[in-house]
């Protein structure tokens, strides 16, 4: 089975996910194989996992006791609270859609059996198709 030859744009995509383990298969193969090859992916796949070498080594901050407690009742508080315009937007919104629909309607027939736009006389639309009336038949 041959190995889809990868750009590095492609591989560059993936390399968080390679550098994790969390890449397998045809995908993990094809960056190994533009691995190998290419010195300027191998640099940044080592930098990546220097990054991490360097946050995993950081003291992870103290999260005060009283945080997660905040956060579940800010939640709950959002769920509760009634949204006034949320039922009159979608209403609203329906209405207009409806509105400019019919309005695009009338215009197009408007528009298609002459109602709006300038009035030609007869004689004029029909010299546009090579037809002439005899004189003082314009009606």
């Amino acid at each position: 089975m041959s190995v889809k030859t990868m750009k590095c744009d492609e591989v560059r995509l993936l390399l968080v996910s390679f550098a994790d383990g969390a890449l397998a298969g045809a995908r993990a193969e094809a960056v190994r194989t533009h691995l190998a090859g290419c010195a300027r992916c191998r640099e940044e796949l080592a930098q990546l996992g220097a990054d991490a070498e360097l946050l995993r080594k950081e003291e992870k901050p103290e999260v005060p006791a009283y945080l997660g407690t905040r956060i579940a009742a800010v939640v709950r508080e959002r769920q509760t609270r009634p949204r006034p315009w949320f039922g009159l937007n979608r209403v609203l919104a329906r209405v207009v859609s409806v509105a400019l629909v019919a309005v695009g309607l009338w215009l197009g027939t408007a528009l298609a059996r002459g109602m709006v736009g300038p009035q030609q006389s007869l004689t004029d639309r029909l010299a546009q198709f090579g037809i002439e009336l005899p004189n003082g038949e314009d009606k």
